[in-house]
C-alpha cells in the first residue's frame, strides 16, 4: 500500500505469535504501520486497539481487507457475524475487501486429498466457500463490479492472465459501505 501511496496507514492483524514477531521486525521503524496479535473474530478488540486507534480515525472511510483468512475460521464461529461487528464501526465510504478458498465446482474425490495434505502440513482446518457463500459475507456493503468472481478474474492485467474455472480455487470480491 505504501509503494503506492507512501502516506498509506496500515494496522497488520495476525493470531499467530510467530507471525506477529517477524512482521514487527520486518516493519520496525515504519510509523503508518502497527502489528498486533489479535483475533479476527474479536473485530471490536481489533478496533479498540490502541495501535489501531492510534492510526486510524474510524470516522473517516477505511479499508479492512480479509485477504486469505476467512477459509480459517468455521461457520461455527459466525462469520457473518463477525463481519457485521466490523461493519458497525466503520464509517460511510469504507471498503471491505475478502478473498477466500473455494471449492466450489469441484468433486469431493478431488477437495478431501488437498484437505488431507494441507491438514499433514498446517494446524489449521480449511474450510472452503463457494462464490455464492462469500457473495452473502458482504451484506450491508454494495459489491464493487465485477462483484465476487474468482481471483484471477478480479480485473486482470490482460485476458491471457484470467484462468480458467478449473484452476481457479481462490474467490475474491470488494464491498463498499453506502451511506
Amino acid at each position: 500500500a505504501q509503494a503506492i501511496d507512501p502516506g498509506a496507514r496500515v494496522v497488520y492483524v495476525d493470531i499467530d505469535p510467530v507471525a506477529v514477531a517477524h512482521s514487527r521486525q520486518i516493519l520496525a521503524g515504519n510509523e503508518q504501520v502497527a502489528i498486533i496479535q489479535e483475533d479476527l473474530r474479536a473485530p471490536e478488540r481489533i478496533c479498540q486497539h490502541p495501535a489501531t486507534r492510534a492510526l486510524f480515525d474510524f470516522r473517516q472511510p477505511i479499508a479492512v481487507l480479509l485477504v486469505a483468512v476467512l477459509h480459517f475460521i468455521p461457520d461455527s464461529d459466525d462469520p457473518p457475524g463477525v463481519l457485521a461487528n466490523f461493519r458497525k464501526v466503520l464509517a460511510p465510504g469504507s471498503y471491505l475487501v475478502l478473498s477466500q478458498a473455494s471449492a466450489e465446482g469441484r468433486r469431493d474425490d478431488e477437495v478431501d486429498p488437498i484437505q488431507a495434505v494441507y491438514r499433514q502440513r498446517v494446524d489449521n482446518s480449511l474450510y472452503p466457500r463457494s462464490r455464492a457463500e462469500l457473495a452473502r459475507l458482504f451484506d450491508g456493503f454494495d459489491l464493487v463490479e465485477p462483484g465476487v468472481v474468482w481471483a484471477s478474474q478480479w480485473r486482470p492485467d490482460t485476458p491471457d492472465s484470467v484462468d480458467s474455472a478449473n484452476q481457479a480455487v481462490i474467490a475474491c470480491g470488494v464491498g463498499r459501505l453506502s451511506a
